[in-house]
């Protein structure tokens, strides 16, 4: 039951020409084949930068990133943070339980708490200062990155072929 990704991703980015439109950011597959965990986490972190990107560029100018942050969170919660879930629930236990897993599982927590923090700026429940908010997506885009990268080693240590399509049902993101 290997995935296929040519899907609309979650979150969305001003259509050109128009900022008050916004498009699918689309996520897709080079030869349409079965994703590899390194393949989703590939496209997971490019996704997230594009929009935290797009955020920082407007916080660089003092402006509130509205619609970015809305567009970055909007993504965290549907594909990373469902990813983060479904990678605990399916590949966590075919790789047994080390203090690797239980690190992995913090960071898990670490970027389900920076999202909420970008959250609580966006809905006025926290500060709504563009640098801070920058310093709190640099934090999450940097978390993330290391993330990645320490999880793909450590489940390839436990025995999982992170080269193998990706097991994992999922249902595409609106």
């Amino acid at each position: 039951m290997g995935q296929r990704h040519s899907e609309t991703a979650a979150g969305a980015a001003p259509a050109a020409g128009d900022p008050g439109r916004l498009r699918p950011a689309v996520i897709t597959a080079p030869d349409d084949r079965p994703l590899t965990l390194a393949d989703e986490h590939g496209l997971l972190l490019r996704q997230v930068a594009v929009r935290a990107e797009e955020l920082l560029a407007v916080a660089a100018d003092g402006r509130w990133p509205g619609r970015e942050l809305e567009s970055l969170l909007t993504y965290m919660r549907a594909e990373v943070l469902r990813q983060a879930r479904d990678e605990e629930r399916l590949l966590f236990p075919v790789a047994g339980s080390s203090p690797a897993l239980e690190r992995l599982g913090r960071d898990h927590t670490v970027l389900h708490l920076l999202t909420e923090t970008l959250a609580a700026a966006a809905s006025g429940r926290g500060p709504q200062v563009p640098a801070q908010l920058a310093e709190t997506t640099w934090d999450l885009l940097t978390h993330l990155e290391r993330h990645l990268s320490n999880e793909e080693a450590v489940l390839a240590d436990g025995g999982a072929d992170v080269s193998q399509p990706v097991e994992v049902t999922r249902r595409p993101a609106r």
